[in-house]
């Protein structure tokens, strides 16, 4: 019987080493969806808790103020003034000087003298006689030149027809020789009418009311480092001009106040309708406030209102009133492609002379008003 051996070689163990099990790595993909929903449901909360559990609004704020003007044209002579100086009713804010021109000539309705104010005049108005008199030769000097422009102009219009027909022999040459020397003539008596205007013009400077020599001093060339302009009287200040003006006039403040921007400056001539200087109340401000109409229910006056300013401070205000009537939304608070929404004023108080200190130097800047519906 045959043998059967087996395993007759040694047996080999063959080790399969173990694969080293990989870390598990962070799905990072999963965890910005998870943190951009999360952040989106923040959002949508946020939103609709402001949307129905608060009343928001738009507002600037606003500080009752005065813009100074005058009636008249005028020359300004001196500030008495500067921007942010502090400001008691009857100060004096500045020295003009009106333009005399006017009175004489009766251009200005509020100013106009009559002939007979001038011969009740005083012994030392006689240079407004005078005045008067170069004026009215002024004035009938110009009707002169105004007459002889038009013929000027109708003998400029023939000057063709005329030379076409002398051309033709149907009118003599002299004929059109005489309208060219009328033409000629005219030009010539205009420029001297224009020169004896600019003459008389030269005369009204020299005219002036008289001037008192204990009192009156001579022009001086002040320097400009040593301040001695400064020491001038409002009359001597004048002198630089032969402008024929008024005696230096004082305008008072009618109201207390901070002086917080001049417009003009000094020697400047402003016209009436020009602002002047501006002058804002110390108190009080207060916030024009803009409220949707559906809104109306949720306040009522004496609630309190959260504030919100341009640079993250905050305040709290007062509702002193509203108005019933609405009102358009200022422009910097209305987009520009919706129809023009409608909305309702109210005015807000600062709730304690602390928070109004806050609000004097947001002065016409825009904030954010806020207040829960059923508080």
């Amino acid at each position: 019987m045959k043998s059967i051996n087996f395993q007759r070689n040694k047996s080999l163990i063959r080790v399969v080493n173990e694969k080293v099990k990989k870390k598990k790595q962070r799905n990072w993909d999963r965890i910005l969806y998870l943190c951009l929903l999360g952040l989106f449901l923040l959002f949508l909360s946020y939103y609709f808790l402001f949307k129905f559990a608060y009343i928001s609004a738009y507002g600037h704020v606003i500080i009752e103020s005065t813009k100074i003007r005058l009636t008249d044209d005028a020359r300004i002579i001196n500030f008495k003034v500067h921007e942010g100086d502090s400001i008691q009713v009857n100060d004096t804010l500045f020295s003009y000087a009106l333009d005399r021109d006017d009175d004489i000539n009766g251009n200005s309705a509020s100013q106009s003298i009559s002939i007979g104010s001038i011969v009740g005049a005083k012994k030392d108005d006689w240079w407004v006689k005078e005045i008067f008199s170069i004026k009215k030769k002024i004035a009938l000097n110009n009707i002169d030149i105004a007459e002889n422009e038009g013929l000027i102009t109708t003998f400029k219009s023939e000057i063709k027809r005329l030379t076409n027909e002398v051309i033709l022999d149907v009118l003599p040459k002299t004929r059109l020789d005489y309208v060219q020397n009328e033409i000629l003539k005219l030009e010539t008596l205009n420029k001297k009418l224009q020169k004896e205007n600019n003459e008389l013009y030269g005369l009204i400077r020299t005219l002036g009311p008289q001037v008192n020599s204990a009192t009156y001093k001579s022009p001086r060339i002040y320097s400009s480092t040593g301040g001695g302009g400064n020491n001038m009287d409002d009359s001597q200040k004048l002198l630089f001009s032969e402008e024929l003006l008024t005696e230096p006039k004082y305008f008072k403040s009618p109201v207390n106040g901070i002086a917080t921007r001049i417009y003009a400056h000094d020697f400047e001539t402003v016209l009436k309708t020009e602002d002047i200087i501006s002058i804002h109340q110390s108190h009080p401000a207060y916030i024009k406030a803009f409220f949707e109409q559906e809104d109306l229910r949720y306040f009522n006056v004496g609630d309190e209102f959260n504030i919100t300013f341009p640079d993250g401070t905050t305040s709290v205000g007062i509702l002193k009133r509203f108005y019933i009537a609405t009102y358009t939304l200022p422009e910097e608070f209305q987009k520009k492609y919706e129809p023009t929404t409608r909305s309702i004023a109210g005015d807000i108080y600062p709730k304690d002379s602390t928070e109004f200190v806050k609000w004097k130097t947001f002065y016409k800047m825009s904030v954010d008003i806020s207040k829960l519906k059923f508080n």
